[in-house]
């Protein structure tokens, strides 16, 4: 088998103990197979050094390891969010080669971090990747598109990935992995290479208000104007929300932002545009200044319209996704499974018995037998328009599958 993946589900409250049968079953799964990279996520409950260096001490040394704190995990049939929750992933195989690389403090020159890390994958890896899957600090204050943008100006493949999670509530901690080191403010990143293709889907779940505005003064990532007002002003105006509701997260839940985004593809029939929209959420507002603040900047001039969240958009929105994938995916086969939903349409949203039929029903249009690994995140990263975008609010899924033989 040219490609190989398992994956490990552990809801156990002993972090040294989960790390090392982690690695056992991954190891056992595996068989003669070649192990090659190891995927975790944990969250904020566990004991991460312990987890790590337990894992670390039982995967062979040629093994990469790395991940990231979540909100929660979707492994195969199983989902939690709370409590002690860990999964894993164990990417492999003869064909297959892995490269992973790390940035620090990516709030400070995002644009050349994004590019150190671009080119050490590339370096390491040898040729232009088919897929990278990223892993940056949400809580850094760091601007994702720029980051992205660094990125871009060495990867050209498929990229995707997702801000490190912690429990829902008041943003206070994430954890970045690599190896048995435990950091923040950190971006990491895993390339893959081989005989392999992905198919990416990604879904949103919002209905637009229909009234849209412009960005008329921003700083940073913070939309300080919309049509020459101060951002709070109109948010409130279109939501209806009270000034003592504007700080609050369930409040945030339900409301997004719809960022206009162009993008020009070149087709068997000439050059054309295309329009689309990025979700983002607001992760707060300053209420000195009525500046609504992003995770990323946005520029002066943009078309937004803010957007409203329902359960059945999101669930309807999964359902399409799923669908259009499953159309594609022809017969080939799935061999592993990666997803990266926004932990805001989860638990928080959903409520804990509809997050577990959207997955159940997605895998089962999918890949009910591939190894499946999903986290919930806090930001997603995935294509809008033929480029790739940071957005909120947003489900991406990627789908790892055999390459057709050559002709």
């Amino acid at each position: 088998m040219q490609c190989f993946a398992a994956s490990f589900f552990s809801l156990d409250p002993d972090s040294s103990d989960v790390g090392s049968l982690a690695a056992e079953s991954l190891q056992r799964q595996f068989g003669a197979e070649r192990l090659r990279a190891v995927i975790v996520y944990a969250t904020m409950n566990h004991d991460h050094p312990e987890l790590l260096g337990a894992l670390r001490a039982k995967l062979p040394k040629d093994v990469l390891l790395l991940g990231s704190s979540v909100q929660g995990v979707v492994r195969d049939g199983e989902l939690a969010e709370e409590g002690m929750v860990m999964g894993a992933i164990g990417l492999g195989g003869e064909a297959l080669h892995c490269a992973a690389a790390l940035e620090r403090e990516i709030q400070v020159q995002p644009f050349e971090k994004g590019r150190a890390l671009g080119k050490k994958l590339k370096g390491d890896l040898g040729v232009e990747p088919t897929l990278v899957i990223m892993y940056y600090d949400p809580l850094s204050g760091v601007d994702v598109e720029t980051l992205i943008a660094g990125m871009r100006t060495e990867l050209s493949c498929e990229l995707v990935g997702a801000g490190s999670g912690q429990p829902w509530g008041t943003p206070l901690e994430t954890a970045q992995f690599w190896g048995s080191e435990v950091l923040s403010h950190a971006v990491l990143a895993v390339a893959l290479s081989g005989p392999f293709a992905t198919e990416v889907g990604i879904c949103h779940g919002t209905a637009p208000t229909g009234l849209s505005s412009v960005v008329t003064k921003a700083e940073g990532n913070q939309v300080l104007e919309i049509d020459g007002r101060p951002a709070a002003e109109i948010w409130r105006e279109v939501t209806g929300c009270k000034a003592s509701d504007l700080l609050q997260q369930s409040h945030f839940a339900t409301w997004a932002v719809g960022i206009e985004r162009r993008s020009i593809v070149k087709g068997t029939d000439g050059e054309r545009e295309l329009t689309g929209r990025v979700i983002r959420g607001a992760f707060g507002f300053n209420t000195e200044t009525g500046a609504m603040i992003l995770q990323a900047a946005v520029p002066v001039g943009t078309r937004i319209m803010l957007h409203h969240r329902t359960v059945e958009d999101v669930l309807n929105g999964t359902i399409a996704m799923g669908t259009e994938l499953a159309g594609r995916l022809h017969d080939r086969r799935p061999w592993a499974v990666l997803g990266f939903e926004c932990a805001a349409r989860t638990f928080p949203f959903l409520g804990p018995n509809k997050t577990r039929e959207e997955h159940e029903g997605l895998r089962r249009m999918i890949a009910p037998d591939a190894p499946w690994l999903g986290l919930m995140a806090w930001g997603e990263i995935g294509p809008c328009v033929g480029q790739t975008a940071f957005h909120n609010y947003t489900y991406p899924l990627v789908v790892l599958v055999d390459a057709p033989p050559e002709s």
